[in-house]
């Protein structure tokens, strides 16, 4: 697995498959232990369940985003403020000798797709997706997308564009402006 990160709130941690095809939701639960005796021989011992990863974490979900030739992007995922819904993307290999579109700048790579996904973190519903043909989003580590409060703004570079999306709490993207 790549481990993503916790939500804001920390109760869900988001994962990914080794082949960066699959979308992992575990959450936190608690161990409790208690040790027999104030005088026990074996204080220091903690409990087998407690060393393993299983004994800290239960797995929500799998969830299969990414399909054909798009890969999930490990360094992207961004979470709503009411920490009901994340936000992921998947996408192909960038083509860095791209055929010349209008309105594209050119010598610009190209992605052939890019998909945003809005799932609901509690149960792994894809809410909405929002797909992007033939053009370049900086994926990695957000930074050519950015989330205030419901609104997100996707810079695109290859179209020298800001497409600016609302999420409303019915979890669906709506168009504000481009």
């Amino acid at each position: 697995y790549h481990f993503r990160k916790f939500s804001n709130d920390g109760q869900f941690l988001i994962c990914f498959s080794r082949n960066c095809q699959n979308l992992i939701v575990y959450r936190h639960s608690c161990l409790s232990y208690c040790n027999k005796g104030i005088n026990s021989d074996n204080q220091d011992e903690f409990p087998i369940k407690g060393q393993k990863f299983d004994g800290h974490f239960s797995q929500l979900y799998s969830l299969n985003l990414a399909s054909g030739g798009e890969l999930i992007c490990k360094d992207f995922f961004l979470v709503t403020d009411c920490n009901c819904y994340g936000m992921f993307a998947t996408a192909t290999t960038p083509d860095s000798d791209s055929p010349a579109r209008l309105g594209a700048i050119p010598n610009i790579p190209s992605m052939e797709k890019i998909t945003f996904y809005l799932v609901r973190l509690a149960d792994g519903t894809v809410m909405d997706e929002r797909k992007f043909h033939n053009d370049f989003i900086h994926l990695a580590h957000n930074a050519g997308i950015f989330m205030y409060d419901d609104f997100v703004s996707i810079l695109s570079v290859r179209y020298q564009s800001i497409h600016i999306l609302q999420i409303r709490k019915a979890g669906i993207f709506v168009d504000v402006q481009t």
